[in-house]
């Protein structure tokens, strides 16, 4: 990676000093535009790189919603939760800073849990930018502080051609402010906010602008430090492993496998009841000891800490050419957790260890700008390092762990053959299990991009890209214990521990050690005729992709035998009569975990694959006069493949799935979309009212969806798994009626709709057990209707004082969380009972062999919710002065509700918050 950098950086002092000798054929290079201001009261001109060329948001056939610097600092944008508010197509999947998906127009269908993103999140359906820096990361995308933006820049739709891969559901941009080579600024804001019932948030940021050497070099310094308080408690509890005998009419409930045995122990017993010690069948509850979570009771626990900066360089080699430099660098840190949980209370969790996340970013880019001829052309080099360290607490895990009672529990609890034996043991120990991610994303791109004239009759952008995108995955998840006889600090299985080389923690139970790399190279174009000059436009575009992706490494796991310690005795508890395991160490200790998954082998002969195809876009644009138009397009979009780390629990097949389909299940194919669309964008009233419009219809074939179904793998896997089709509207209006009256909405309209399950035998199977949600059922996340509308007015008095007032509303329909139903864990026969394959009763509810006796809940119903918010301030000169109001009716929006540990948590929106801004500029 060093190597390719350094030589990234040749090429490019080659070309700056060949350029340096060639005539002045261009304008010099500059920062990019700022917002154009409109004579006579008119709505300023954003101008964007939308098209990979510079044009005005609303003169671009794109559907498109850019945020100018200043207008994010009017609206107090500081992170992307802040910022969705005022996108009423985008959405996000999202369990706390740092760690966030991104939707648009609906494309949207769940998240896996936060613990195995690296390795079996989907790819992104929306490609995030630095810059021209491609920045996505499956479910870990870069939470950057907002500060010194130029403008945020949100496509619509796909833009496969000109952003390739992750581009289906859209783009999201941010474009730093570039040194400015003429005049010195600095800037300089602080902020302190009050939260209702939470601790007091605080942070400052600022820049500095300086000329180095007047209109030939510059610099530019950002730096920001952001302390979020924190507003979710961690109130006192106590939890074991669950179990509840059920009742007359229904089945016990608990952890799936205890559920399980006490069925099994109902076979040929007539009359055979469950209570809250065991069965009449013999089935015997274990002896579950319990933890409390005393030692981290907090309030307010769930603080975030940003702070960063970003350095950039300019240096001006003559009048056509310039060289571009940035490094930005951010540390985000957070404690505790962001999502609560409304069985505990209102802005309530109980957690039972130390929910820690250290994010760092680190992102560099190198550019070279210029003309030969009558060519523009750019080259751009970026290299990226995220770096993602989360310890978590996953007590709860063990309401749905299948294998839980393996890792926790003596073998008389667990094993089949010894279930119910005194003599192995019948306790299970304490469930305080937490589990530890370790992922590093490194990403090097390379692009060159040629730009035809623009005012040419016929133009063109023509490029070349290339990535390779390494994600590093080191996860452990910690849950043996020394009471249940796992003492041994074991390193993971050296079979799939070549690539990281990664050491465990003491209590290890389950360990990815992991390589996931993706190598993609494309080559790209979009050319555009004017029919009819300056009036009726049609462009074309296409690219052409080479996706190679590879998983590397592996899983070890203490589930083999030889790693605990043996029962040599049982003490008898004297209020229960059952029995506890007393461990005496083994005569060869154990010195790795045993390989659960080698990829070298479990993927062999498929690992690893290459992806290609050709990707196409079609546009005809009509003006109707220098500010307005319409238009029409057709675009593709797709996410690359991958494989998954384990397809099935047994290769012979698992699940109802034959060995065929296990096999195919070791891999999921691209999944793409269509879109067709028509838009109209209308400059009106010598430009004081804007209108911006798109309806779209999308077909999206083979959705990958992220499952975790224990009947066919223990391990989470993504599938091929579904078709959907969304019918929408979208449309943006700004008004300035009168002189410093700014009104401005956004809406849009989704119809989306599951039209079936992908033809795979994993599809099926998931249809058939009511996994997948039938058809006609809305996707994930998308909401029917959302919109926003805000106001804004200011003035000037005699004094020179400039106040102002503003308020915005939000609204945001109902929702379902997931289009995975559940995922249920099915009766079988793996018990000491003779005849467990036959039909049980238990409760007097006969129960099946595939019947689903544990309900594992993944799809909930989100209500629609309004917020509101307000400001006032002043400024004068180069000061300015804002007090504002967030969420003011103090609402509690389900903005993500998932239950990935077996227990309903819910990300809500931070409660009322009144905060104080001070800036200087000069």
């Amino acid at each position: 990676m060093k190597n390719s950098w350094k030589l990234s950086t040749a090429i490019l002092a080659l070309l700056a000093m060949e350029a340096a000798g060639s005539p002045a054929l261009a304008q010099q290079a500059a920062p990019p535009p700022a917002p154009t201001p409109a004579a006579d009261n008119g709505i300023p001109e954003i101008i964007v790189t939308a098209t990979r060329r510079e044009e005005s948001a609303n003169r671009v056939p794109i559907a498109i919603q850019a945020l100018s610097g200043d207008s994010l600092g009017k609206l107090n944008v500081t992170n992307f939760e802040k910022l969705v508010e005022y996108l009423p197509n985008v959405r996000t999947a999202s369990r706390g800073p740092g760690i966030s998906s991104i939707y648009i127009r609906g494309l949207a269908t769940d998240t896996a849990g936060a613990q195995i993103l690296g390795v079996a999140g989907v790819q992104p359906s929306v490609g995030l930018y630095l810059n021209d820096a491609p920045a996505s990361t499956p479910g870990r995308n870069l939470d950057i502080h907002a500060t010194d933006l130029n403008r945020i820049e949100v496509l619509a739709g796909p833009q496969g051609t000109l952003f390739g891969a992750n581009a289906m559901g859209g783009v999201v941009r941010y474009i730093t402010n570039k040194p400015d080579l003429a005049d010195f600024h600095a800037g300089a804001s602080g902020n302190a906010a009050a939260t209702k019932g939470g601790a007091a948030s605080f942070g400052a940021e600022g820049f500095i602008n300086v000329p180095i050497v007047k209109d030939k070099l510059g610099v530019r310094l950002t730096f920001y430090s952001d302390h979020q308080g924190g507003y979710i408690d961690n109130v006192a509890g106590t939890y074991r492993m669950p179990w509840d005998p059920g009742g007359a009419g229904r089945l016990p409930t608990g952890n799936p496998l205890l559920v399980q045995q006490a069925i099994q122990s109902c076979v040929g017993v007539l009359n055979c009841v469950a209570t809250a010690t065991g069965t009449s069948g013999g089935f015997k509850v274990p002896l579950r000891r319990s933890i409390s979570n005393n030692a981290f009771i907090e309030d307010n626990y769930n603080d975030a800490n940003y702070n960063g900066g970003r350095g950039a360089i300019t240096y001006k080699v003559n009048d056509d050419w310039s060289l571009e430099a940035m490094s930005m660098y951010q540390e985000l840190k957070t404690n505790g957790v962001f999502d609560y949980a409304p069985g505990v209370g209102d802005l309530k969790v109980q957690q039972y260890g130390p929910n820690t996340l250290k994010d760092t970013i680190s992102l560099s880019t190198l550019t070279l700008k210029g003309r030969l001829g009558i060519l523009d052309m750019i080259y751009t080099s970026s290299y990226q390092d995220h770096h993602s360290v989360q310890q978590a607490d996953y007590a709860k895990y063990a309401n749905i762990g299948l294998f839980m009672p393996y890792y926790n529990c003596d073998r008389g609890v667990y094993y089949a053959g010894y279930a119910n034996s005194a003599s192995n043991g019948q306790t299970c120990y304490s469930p305080a299990n937490s589990y530890k991610v370790n992922d590093r994303n490194r990403r090097w791109t390379q692009e060159f991009r040629v730009n035809t004239p623009a005012d040419k009759r016929v133009r063109g952008t023509f490029g070349l890209f290339y990535d390779v995108n390494r994600i590093y995955d080191v996860t452990q998840w910690n849950y043996v214990l020394p009471d249940a006889g796992f003492v041994y600090n074991l390193a993971p299985n050296p079979a799939v521990n070549q690539e990281i080389k990664a050491g465990v923690l003491p209590g290890a139970g389950f360990v990815n050690t992991i390589l996931r790399r993706d190598r993609q190279y494309a080559v790209y174009g979009e050319a555009s005729f004017d029919i009819v000059p300056d009036k009726l436009i049609v462009t074309g575009g296409a690219r052409y992709y080479n996706e190679k992706a590879g998983m590397y490494g592996g899983s070890s796991t203490s589930f083999v035998g030889g790693i605990r310690q043996n029962c040599s005795a049982v003490t008898t508890d004297p209020a229960t009569g059952l029995t506890s395991c007393v461990y005496t160490p083994l005569a060869t200790p154990p010195t790795v975990l045993g390989a659960s998954s080698v990829l070298s082998s479990r993927l062999a002969g498929i690992n690893p694959t290459t992806y290609t195809g050709v990707l196409l876009k079609a546009n005809l644009t009509y003006k109707i006069n220098p500010s307005s138009l319409v238009y029409a397009t057709f675009s593709e979009g797709f996410r690359p493949g991958g494989f998954n780390r384990k397809g099935c629990n047994s290769a012979s097949g698992s699940g109802g799935l034959t060995a065929a389909a296990c096999s195919a299940n070791r891999s999921y194919a691209p999944d793409h979309v269509k879109n067709y669309e028509i838009g109209v964008k209308l400059g009106l009233f010598d430009r004081r009212l804007q209108i911006n419009l798109a309806a779209y219809v999308i077909d999206w074939r083979d959705i990958q969806i992220a499952a975790f179904d224990q009947n066919i793998s223990n391990q989470t896997f993504v599938s091929n798994a579904a078709n959907a089709r969304i019918h929408g509207i979208e449309g943006d209006i700004t008004a300035r009626p009168i002189s410093g009256l700014t009104i401005g909405s956004g809406f849009s309209y989704n119809d989306s709709k599951l039209t079936g399950c992908s033809s795979g035998a994993v599809a099926q199977t998931l249809c058939a057990q009511g996994v997948i949600a039938p058809v006609g059922t809305a996707l994930a996340l998308s909401p029917k209707f959302q919109g926003n509308i805000r106001v804004r007015y200011e003035w000037e008095t005699g004094s020179g004082l400039k106040p102002f007032i503003a308020g915005g509303v939000h609204y945001v329909g109902s929702t379902i969380t997931s289009d995975l139903v559940n995922a249920n864990i099915l009766y079988g026969c793996a018990s000491p009972y003779t005849n467990c394959g036959v039909n049980s009763t238990i409760n007097g509810v006969t129960v099946h062999p595939g019947d689903s006796i544990t309900n594992l809940q993944n799809l909930f119903t989100q209500p629609s919710y309004t917020t509101f918010e307000a400001s006032v301030g002043v400024s004068k000169d180069n000061w300015s002065l804002t007090v504002y109001g967030e969420n003011l009716s103090d609402a509690r929006p389900q903005l993500f509700t998932s239950a990935n540990d077996g227990e309903k948590r819910v990300t809500t929106s931070r409660p009322r918050t009144i905060g104080l801004r001070v800036s200087y500029k000069m």
